[in-house]
């Protein structure tokens, strides 16, 4: 008895192990079809070369005067995505290494999620005063969630990054800690990416997703 129970409990961890899949972007190829953009007429521009992803958004006006959406001043957000191999509407993490740029009101970085277009998305973004919550919709910001941290170090920084999503809370985590939770956002979209405003540089090493 006691050996089938054992056989029984090998052949429900082999099925865990067997159903769990990651996949890990390294950036030595554009694999997930990143939207790369040269051109330096737009909001700013996402190369991959050298095994890196390197985000950079061009200067802007005052951030909180005026952020209503897309457009803020005479310069915009800038992002870059691809469509995540995930099941969404299950629990899933997605961890990345990055190198920010120096921290300031006016300047942020962070993920996107939930990706439908580059004017419908989730993100968590955050300067050195505050980590935030926003909800786009047709290139409006239609909701966000503010809250107080503080930062060891604002200058150029690598990190960890890690989004956790249980199916019902999502979860936003700097090094290991957490930095924000929020409950009741369904997600819809396997878009991912990131997000940078101001001017503002963001290296990813990697990210990888797992399911």
């Amino acid at each position: 008895m006691k050996k089938n129970i054992s056989i029984i409990v090998a052949l429900l961890l082999s099925s865990v192990i067997v159903n769990a899949q990651s996949f890990k972007e390294t950036f030595d190829t554009n694999s997930l079809s990143w939207n790369e953009c040269a051109s330096e007429s737009n909001a700013g521009t996402s190369v991959i070369d050298k095994g890196v992803l390197t985000i950079t958004s061009k200067g802007v006006n005052k951030f909180w005067s005026n952020m209503v959406g897309t457009q803020v001043g005479k310069y915009t957000y800038f992002t870059c995505f691809c469509y995540a191999p995930l099941n969404i509407v299950q629990s899933f993490t997605i961890d990345t290494n990055v190198t920010i740029g120096k921290l300031d009101d006016d300047k942020l970085v962070g993920l996107i999620f939930n990706y439908k277009d580059n004017g419908n998305f989730y993100a968590f973004v955050f300067n050195e005063d505050e980590v935030m919550f926003l909800r786009y919709k047709d290139n409006r910001l239609i909701g966000d969630i503010h809250q107080s941290v503080k930062w060891s170090k604002k200058r150029k920084a690598k990190q960890n990054w890690r989004l956790e999503s249980d199916a019902s809370v999502l979860s936003f985590f700097v090094d290991n800690v957490p930095i924000m939770k929020v409950r009741y956002m369904p997600l819809e979209y396997a878009g991912f990416g990131y997000y940078t405003f101001g001017n503002q540089t963001l290296t990813v090493d990697d990210v990888e997703f797992i399911q």
